[in-house]
């Protein structure tokens, strides 16, 4: 288990019980967002040189407008030491949302770009599978060679052409061939 996947479920629990689920969601998004898009404050954030009041103090900047449960939360992950998680404790919380709420975020790879009606059925198939409501992001990897590769939540489906030649080159470098 990720060390993401406990302060997520925590914060998730704070909000729910509190009934802020969509604020803090939010809030957090944009907070996560915001570091992630500024590789200074990552840095200033991530410097152990640079001190906890100065942390403290660029996260209150962040958190202007957010929920105060936002602001606390990461109070928490300062004091722990975990603001290097903050992007996957985001995603985490944000899939664990989606899921109360009856969606499910998947992301399809495939080698070459494919038509809204391909994408249609795949996307059909999954509300079907789990009872969900789905919403699909494409991209397009010409390093897959071939095939799809499907990733829901933290679970990665790869049947690429370039997975199944590199398992057939695995395979045949352990093949004990007879000499005889």
């Amino acid at each position: 288990m990720s060390v993401a996947t406990p302060y997520a479920t925590a914060l998730y629990q704070a909000a729910d019980e509190a009934q802020r689920l969509d604020a803090v969601d939010e809030g957090l998004a944009a907070v996560a967002d915001a570091v992630r898009d500024t590789p200074a404050l990552a840095r200033a954030l991530a410097n152990p040189a640079v001190p906890r009041e100065a942390k403290g103090r660029l996260i209150g900047e962040l958190c202007a407008g957010a929920d105060e449960m936002v602001a606390r939360f990461l109070g928490v992950l300062l004091d722990h030491r975990r603001l290097d998680a903050l992007s996957e404790i985001q995603g985490v919380f944000a899939d664990r949302v989606r899921l109360a709420r009856g969606e499910l975020a998947v992301e399809l790879t495939t080698a070459v770009p494919i038509d809204d009606a391909t994408a249609k059925t795949v996307e059909t198939q999954l509300r079907e599978a789990t009872g969900l409501d789905v919403t699909m992001d494409r991209t397009v990897d010409p390093e897959i060679l071939g095939g799809v590769v499907l990733r829901v939540r933290d679970r990665l489906v790869d049947a690429s052409l370039r997975r199944r030649l590199d398992l057939l080159g695995r395979d045949l470098r352990a093949a004990r061939i007879p000499t005889a």
